[in-house]
């Protein structure tokens, strides 16, 4: 209980002090958008879709066998990766298509949006912090990656909507994650809706990973992304 809180408390500082990225791009963004990259895909290849596998068994084993059962959570799985993406390309569309006089209000628009899907995400993740079953050193390592990623997601965030995230949409998503610790801590979901939900962060950490932690040419590092993802495999793999 005592890690989990601290380390709940840290991740939610994540969001708090994002306005300090912008420090973080002027010293040497190609570094640590590189190795943050590194490390998140290591944590989705490596640690997460195991498992999604092991979670997917257990469903195989207690639920009644058919075509969909057995695909079940990486169909949940491939609904967050399109539900994010799709927020993405909404995004981008709009941006590309709108006339001057409505910029504001679709921006608005659109930061909300994206401030309710990534806040629902920090909510999940609170939860599964609580129910982290792994050893402290396991735990440890889940919660440097699930840092790197938030600080990724903060980057992307403030890249859109910059004052109105700077304003609240820091605090909406630090409040989530705490949030989501406290309802693991009321209330545990069934196992069945549990991996369920489970999947759908796991896609969506994935099409968030490629989406924002993938360099551009113009920005990669790759001895910093390739010295990010073999470091965590290793210590994941040990």
């Amino acid at each position: 209980m005592l890690l989990s809180t601290l380390f709940v408390v840290l991740l939610a500082c994540v969001h708090v002090f994002a306005n300090k990225i912008t420090l973080l791009h002027t010293l040497s963004k190609s570094k640590w958008i590189s190795l943050a990259g590194g490390i998140s895909i290591a944590f989705v290849f490596v640690h997460i879709l195991p498992e999604i596998h092991n979670m997917q068994i257990t469903v195989k084993e207690k639920e009644e066998v058919s075509i969909f059962i057995e695909r079940y959570l990486y169909i949940v799985a491939l609904a967050g990766v399109m539900i994010f993406y799709g927020l993405e390309r909404m995004m981008i569309h709009f941006r590309t298509n709108i006339t001057s006089g409505k910029i504001k209000s679709v921006e608005d628009s659109i930061f909300w949006w994206h401030i309710c899907i990534f806040a629902t995400f920090n909510l999940l993740i609170g939860y599964y912090i609580h129910h982290e079953e792994k050893s402290e050193i396991g735990t440890l390592l889940t919660y440097i990656a699930i840092g790197f990623h938030f600080l990724i997601n903060d980057y992307s965030l403030l890249q859109h909507h910059e004052k109105n995230y700077r304003q609240i949409g820091r605090w909406i998503m630090a409040g989530a994650v705490v949030a989501g610790w406290f309802l693991g801590i009321l209330y545990t979901i069934p196992d069945i809706t549990s991996y369920a939900l489970f999947s759908f962060v796991a896609g969506a950490i994935v099409v968030n990973s490629f989406k924002e932690e993938l360099p551009e040419d113009k920005e990669n590092n790759f001895v910093w992304f390739l010295a990010g993802a073999t470091v965590y495999t290793v210590l994941l793999l040990i």
